[in-house]
């Protein structure tokens, strides 16, 4: 397998994002080239809620097409974070909408699967989402089929969902078998 050709991009909040779903993942992706994109240039660290920092190496606004080419998986991790900086965000909506018409891997989990059905690339599929109020009715106006499940991985669509922190190391390996048999 080609390391290289499956270059990883996390996009992380600047702050309020769940440590777990970005941790857990990353580290387990250790062996593949990973980047990490910030959604703000104002803060010098992003911090999770329960104390994390990471630094992000770009700024997702600076990265063009081109740019977003060379990566063969997006991971977007959750968080209480989401509703502020993932939910209405024409910039991650076109990120995921590229990544999955380009037959792109795309991973979310926690509320960042909101992000994903506002994206348009969940309609009329079966996905999860951590079950609040707000997200299973952005689920509803975008024609998603909620289940009530920790990890839903659509093969063929190359979309993995997952709902919060305690499937953070099913979500990891989700992503690693999807990338192993792309």
């Amino acid at each position: 397998m080609n390391i290289e050709a499956n270059k990883i991009l996390f996009i992380l909040m600047p702050q309020k994002y769940r440590d777990v779903e970005f941790t857990i993942p990353y580290h387990m992706l250790k062996n593949y080239k990973r980047d990490v994109a910030g959604l703000t240039d104002n803060i010098e660290e992003a911090r999770g809620m329960d104390g994390s920092k990471f630094k992000p190496e770009k700024l997702l606004k600076n990265l063009t097409n081109e740019d977003l080419s060379h990566y063969s998986t997006l991971i977007i991790p959750g968080g209480p974070g989401s509703i502020d900086y993932l939910w209405n965000n024409e910039m991650i909506a076109n990120t995921i909408k590229y990544f999955h018409e380009n037959k792109k891997i795309v991973a979310t989990i926690c509320y960042a699967c909101a992000a994903t059905a506002q994206a348009g690339i969940l309609n009329n599929k079966q996905a999860t989402v951590s079950p609040g109020s707000e997200a299973l009715k952005i689920f509803r106006q975008n024609n998603v089929i909620f289940v009530d499940k920790g990890c839903i991985v659509l093969k063929e669509e190359k979309i993995i969902t997952a709902q919060g922190p305690k499937q953070a190391d099913e979500f990891g390996h989700a992503i690693i078998d999807l990338l192993k048999h792309k």
